[in-house]
C-alpha cells in the first residue's frame, strides 16, 4: 500500500507537531509526505494522487475547517472530470484526515466550548470521499501536542505510523501484527537492540496467541448458545 500525506499547513517552518510526524515515517518508504504551496501543476498533482492507495489530508484546525491553502489546491486538483465526470480517477482509494488543534479533546463535545466534534467538523471531507467513491477513514485528531507527554508522544507516534500504513488500522489483531513486523525489521537492522527487541516480540506473539485462543472459545461458547 502507498500513502500520500497532503500536508496544508501556511507556517510549517513554525509548526510543532508537523516535523514530528515526518520524522515518524523517515523509514517509511511507500509514505509520501508532500507539502503543498500557492504554486503546483494541476495533472501532476493528480498523477500523484492516482499513484497511490491511500490519501491523507493534514493540517492544523483553523476556524473549525482546513486552512484555504488545501482549500484552493481541492478546487484546482479535484475537477469534475477528474473526481467524478466518466473517470471517478480517485474510485475505491482510501481518504484520510490528520487533524490538529490547540484546543482541549473534552472541548469538542456537544454542550462542551466547541459544540461539535471534530469528526462531525471534518463530515465536508467525509461527503467528498463519498462523491469520488473513496473509503472514508475515522480522523486521528491531535489535540494540544505541545502538552503531551513523552510516553503520549510515543504512543501518539505509533497511531499515525499505523494510521498511514497499516491497511487494516482500526483491528486489534492487524494492530499487533503491524507492530510484530516493525519489531522484526529494526531486529535485522539493529545489533545492539536486537536481543531486547526480541524479547519484546516474543512477549507480544505469546500475548497474541492467548488471546486468539480466547476468541476462539467464545465464538465456540456462542455456536453453543445459537444452536
Amino acid at each position: 500500500m502507498k500513502t500520500l500525506v497532503i500536508v496544508a499547513h501556511p507556517q510549517l517552518e513554525n509548526s510543532d507537531v508537523q516535523p514530528f510526524f515526518r520524522e515518524a515515517i523517515a523509514d517509511f518508504p511507500d509514505v509520501t509526505w508532500h507539502p503543498l504551496t500557492s504554486s503546483f501543476d494541476v495533472l501532476e498533482e493528480q498523477k500523484l494522487l492516482i499513484s497511490n492507495d491511500r490519501i491523507i489530508f493534514e493540517f492544523p484546525l483553523y476556524w473549525y475547517s482546513a486552512p484555504a491553502l488545501l482549500k484552493q489546491w481541492l478546487d484546482d486538483v479535484f475537477t469534475m472530470k477528474f473526481t467524478t465526470g466518466n473517470r471517478y480517477a480517485l474510485a475505491g482509494k482510501e481518504l484520510g484526515i490528520v487533524v490538529s488543534t490547540g484546543d482541549k479533546e473534552r472541548s469538542f463535545r456537544a454542550g462542551e466550548e466547541e459544540q461539535f466534534t471534530i469528526s462531525e467538523l471534518m463530515r465536508p471531507y467525509q461527503a467528498l470521499a463519498g462523491k469520488a467513491r473513496m473509503r472514508y477513514l475515522p480522523v486521528l485528531a491531535v489535540y494540544q501536542f505541545l502538552y503531551l507527554s513523552p510516553d503520549e508522544q510515543q504512543r501518539l507516534m505509533i497511531r499515525y505510523q499505523q494510521y498511514l500504513t497499516n491497511p487494516k488500522f482500526e483491528h486489534f489483531s492487524e494492530q499487533s501484527e503491524w507492530f510484530q513486523e516493525q519489531l522484526r525489521k529494526r531486529i535485522q537492522t539493529n545489533e545492539t537492540t536486537a536481543p531486547e527487541l526480541e524479547q519484546i516480540l516474543n512477549l507480544i506473539q505469546d500475548n497474541q496467541d492467548e488471546l486468539d485462543d480466547l476468541q476462539w472459545n467464545l465464538s465456540e461458547l456462542k455456536k453453543e448458545e445459537d444452536s
